[in-house]
């Protein structure tokens, strides 16, 4: 997903380029979202849109990766949720939703493993936040599975702990149902929650291993810190 505008890291975007574009020392990020899936042995990535969306596609034209890479324009914000339904032809029986502006280094075959293991709906990577304030906190049970979701929950975080999802999750192709055409909607803040009333299996796949998206100027020194000591 690479279609948000990225107005809190202005500073960087200058509001000339997308926030995928965004360069951490001396490549974007991007590259270090597209490297990592491509690590982790899949194949087929599209690429969804909207906001200088031509930038990207400009970039990913004059790039040569080992997978297959489609781009998905949207006309209008869609969200999240909402672009899924503009490629819903290319989409396989389960896939990864994975945010351009999110760096990690989660291992996707495990998380797939463990997917499969619960029989999942969908399964979202979680983990604990240093800014529960501004994320989406999540509820499981001992098994893993999520009961509730809260979206930025602000001051009031403290009551619900600081076990987060990381915008990274695996779904069944099923979750289209859940969605309608040409609608702008956000899979963590509409189609979860949702999902979650009609009881579908949603687990949480807890990790310790890294991931931060780049949405602050702190997070993004954050990721670059990071990188630097790889």
């Amino acid at each position: 997903m690479a279609g948000g505008k990225g107005t809190r890291l202005r500073d960087y975007t200058k509001d000339a380029i997308p926030k995928p574009l965004v360069q951490i020392n001396d490549k974007p990020l991007l590259d270090y979202v597209i490297n990592h899936v491509i690590k982790n042995d899949c194949k087929e990535i599209i690429i969804c849109i909207n906001h200088l969306g031509h930038k990207i596609q400009e970039y990913i034209a004059g790039k040569q990766y080992n997978a297959s890479i489609f781009i998905s324009k949207e006309n209008e914000p869609l969200g999240t949720a909402g672009a899924l339904h503009l490629i819903s032809n290319l989409l396989h029986d389960e896939f990864f939703i994975i945010y351009a502006d999110v760096y990690s280094t989660i291992d996707l075959k495990k998380m797939y493993l463990f997917h499969k293991k619960r029989k999942a709906d969908v399964t979202i990577a979680i983990h604990n936040s240093s800014h529960p304030y501004d994320s989406t906190i999540v509820k499981t049970d001992t098994n893993g599975r999520i009961l509730e979701m809260i979206e930025k929950p602000g001051d009031k975080w403290q009551q619900y702990g600081n076990l987060t999802q990381t915008s990274l999750y695996l779904v069944k192709k099923e979750i289209l149902d859940f969605i309608p055409n040409n609608t702008k909607l956000d899979c963590e803040k509409d189609i979860f929650p949702k999902m979650l009333k009609k009881r579908k299996r949603i687990f949480g796949y807890f990790t310790e291993e890294y991931a931060k998206d780049i949405g602050t100027s702190e997070r993004y020194y954050d990721v670059a810190n990071k990188l630097k000591t790889r």
